[in-house]
């Protein structure tokens, strides 16, 4: 017997709702924490605003940006849905899936597609999904770099400063031990004051790397399995060449791949 190939399989394709769940679990836990902090993060926050306050936009925007992803990838899994059912009329297909919805209109939902075109297609899936994950990469390296730019801001302020303080130290006339030591008291207490607030900021933006960091882990979990089972699936629709060159272009083997189809239907 000749074994037919499905060309009507079905794609078995998950909904990243566990990931979804961790994420949202992730984010929540960061929400309570600084709702019970907020008493004693928020004078320590408001001592450098204009930074930290840099820092929890760049967070919000990783942590958009890792939720937007995971919303992309539940509109990839109903698009191939939709579309192997037929019921894909007027959508536009996601960015990720341009690629295939570009070869499967033209050819028809029950053509196959050569490996040529299988593996071109993965290609170019994997490739969209790396530069959506660039874009997380990026903000917790640029997290991590405000965190430290705080702690060198809190250091190029707080040495000239304590450099000042010791030069103020020399005694005037008629005063005692106990006042100049009273002077560098208040100055150290001053500047090292400053640089513990200054440095908070790394702090702040050490946290909000790791969370954006776990969330982006989750995403690429469920980007991951996408790949895979996009990978599956199309692995099921391909159609195997005579030869390395059998590629969509060739209208005589497609012709014979057809021949040899319908003989598989009356066999």
């Amino acid at each position: 017997m000749v074994d037919k190939p499905d060309r009507e399989a079905a794609p078995r394709f998950s909904q990243p709702v566990r990931q979804v769940f961790f994420m949202v679990t992730v984010l929540g836990l960061v929400v309570a924490g600084l709702v019970l902090a907020l008493p004693r993060v928020l004078p320590v926050f408001l001592s450098n605003p204009y930074l930290n306050g840099f820092i929890v936009l760049v967070f919000v925007i990783g942590v958009l940006a890792t939720f937007w992803q995971v919303l992309t990838l539940i509109g990839s899994v109903r698009w191939i849905e939709n579309f192997v059912s037929e019921n894909d009329a007027g959508k536009e297909a996601p960015r990720i899936l341009a690629p295939l919805a570009a070869l499967m209109r033209t050819r028809g939902k029950r053509m196959q597609i050569s490996a040529t075109s299988s593996r071109s297609i993965l290609d170019s899936v994997a490739q969209r999904i790396d530069e959506a994950r660039e874009i997380t990469r990026y903000i917790v390296s640029l997290l991590i770099f405000l965190g430290l730019l705080g702690t060198f801001y809190g250091l190029a302020t707080t040495v000239p400063a304590l450099v000042d303080t010791i030069r103020s130290l020399t005694p005037a006339p008629g005063e005692t031990g106990g006042q100049i030591f009273e002077r560098l008291q208040e100055g150290l207490q001053a500047q090292l004051g400053g640089m513990g607030t200054a440095s908070s900021s790394s702090l702040l933006g050490l946290a909000g790397s790791l969370v954006v960091g776990l969330l982006e882990l989750f995403a690429t979990h469920g980007q991951n399995r996408f790949y895979r089972e996009l990978e599956e699936w199309l692995s099921s629709i391909t159609r195997l060449g005579f030869s390395s060159g059998d590629g969509e272009g060739g209208s005589d083997m497609s012709a014979a791949a057809m021949a040899l189809d319908q003989m598989g239907d009356q066999m």
